[in-house]
Formats: structure tokens, sequence, C-alpha cells
């Protein structure tokens, strides 16, 4: 069985016990059932900004699939817009101060088209800004390997984009990818740059980039990391990068004293049911 559908199986497991209702393909019935609290109003108008709850016709918004990754980035960051922030940006190793916590945030690169959209961005007291990349199963598909990681426009002829944002490392890592001497099967490299340049163009240094993803044990998981490090060493200090799973979140959290122990339990038994 892949990777991608032990973790369904396990959160169909989660469903079972807790007394929820799911289709064939794992969509749950009720909105509220994939999600621990209820979707504030600032919340929905949010995350309508990306495409999580778009249906299509063939299926539910993919905020209603158990192994949604929306719903995994809700589950765990949406706590913190009402409780003490301290134990999280302890466990992110970020400044103690919080400004402003959102969802789908748009960052403009200044080029036609949709904006980049970030899963969360974390405003903090000195002006900067966290730009989270979440990713639950996505990262266990591997990237096609003659399909083009990025659009023709990223490259336009009268200037480098990513150098004029002084993100040289950006630059040479992004030619790379587009010359194909560079590849990352499993880590979306092209989608990182593409944040980079927006918060470059609107934010002019004034950010880090963290990448936060469900780790799983296997082949794949050893790929996958040392993509990671690869990325990390190409352009890391450029964009104070920085890289951990979900698990060590989780084991972070849990270590804090001033962390609420009800939404502590709703992500072991959630998600983390082997950390004992």
């Amino acid at each position: 069985m892949s990777a991608k559908n032990d973790i369904v199986r396990q959160q169909r497991r989660w469903a079972e016990s807790a007394g929820i209702a799911v289709d064939a393909r794992a969509y749950v019935r009720s909105p509220c059932d994939n999600l621990r609290n209820p979707l504030a109003a600032n919340v929905l108008l949010e995350l309508q900004g990306g495409s999580e709850l778009e249906p299509a016709a063939t299926r539910p918004a993919r905020m209603w699939w158990l192994a949604s990754s929306a719903a995994l980035v809700v589950n765990v960051f949406d706590h913190w817009r009402q409780a003490n922030p301290a134990p999280l940006l302890k466990a992110l190793g970020v400044e103690p101060q919080l400004r402003g916590l959102s969802f789908e945030t748009a960052f403009s690169t200044g080029l036609e088209g949709d904006p980049p959209c970030v899963d969360v961005a974390l405003r903090l007291a000195s002006g900067a800004v966290v730009a989270i990349e979440s990713k639950f199963t996505e990262w266990l598909v591997p990237r096609p390997r003659n399909k083009a990681m990025l659009k023709t426009k990223y490259f336009p002829d009268d200037r480098p984009l990513w150098t004029s944002r002084s993100l040289p490392a950006c630059q040479s890592l992004a030619q790379d990818i587009q010359q194909r001497r560079e590849r990352f099967k499993f880590l979306h490299a092209a989608q990182l740059l593409k944040h980079a340049l927006g918060l470059g163009t609107q934010l002019a240094g004034e950010f880090a980039i963290y990448y936060v993803y469900y780790d799983v044990p296997g082949t794949a998981s050893a790929q996958h990391a040392a993509e990671v490090e690869r990325f990390a060493s190409r352009v890391g200090p450029e964009l104070r990068f920085k890289a951990l799973t979900y698990q060590d979140l989780y084991r972070a959290l849990r270590a804090s004293d001033e962390v609420d122990r009800s939404y502590l339990e709703y992500l072991r038994a959630r998600y983390f049911p082997r950390i004992a």
C-alpha cells in the first residue's frame, strides 16, 4: 500500500472512531466534521482566496476530503488566533510577538495571472512575515519529469525577476530548474520560488519561508528530505528558509505546559496517533 493510501486509511480510522460519516472517496458529509472548530466568517473569507472550497463537477470541495491539506492547516493553526501564540512561535523558532495570522494570503509578483498564495502568513511585531507552505499528502506524488515547472512569464527578456528583488540565488535555481539542470521529484521547489518572488516583491526582504510537511516513513521520505536539504543549500540563507515536519511541530507544542490539552488531544487522535 502506498504511503498516501496509508494516510487516508488512518484518517478513516479516526473518522470511524469519532462517529463521522465518510463516503467511498473519503469525503465527509458535513463540512464541520472535517474541522476541530467551525470556520469563523473571517477565516472562511480568507480560505475563499484559494481553491480548497471550490467543488468540482465530479467531487466536493477538497477541503472536505479527510486528507485535505487545507483542513490540516486550519486544524493546526486556527487555534492560535484566540490562544496565546507564544508556544507556537517558540515551536517554530521565531520572535515571540505575533501581530496577525491569516490563511491563503496572496503576495503579488507583479505578473499577470493569479498571485501565489501562502497557506499561512504570520505577521510579526517587527513587521516581518513568516510565510508557511504546508504539505500533507501532496509531496508524495512525484513531479512530472517532462513538465515545465515555471511558465515563460517568469523569464522575461528584459530583466531577471528574482535578481531584481535581491534574490539572485533564487534566480539561479529557477533558471536551473527551467533548463532541467536541476530536478526535484517530491519537493515542489518551483512553487516555493514563486512564493519567494511574491514575498520579495511586496516585502523587500522582510520575510522568511517555512516549509511544514507531514512526514511518513519510507524511501520517498528520505528522497524528499534530501531534496529539501538541497533546496536549502541553494537558497536557504536568502529566504531565511526553514523546514520542519508536522510531527516535530506537534512534539514541540506538546512539550509546553501552556497549550490547551483538548487541542493537543484532537491533533494526536487525528494526525499523530503513533506519537506516544
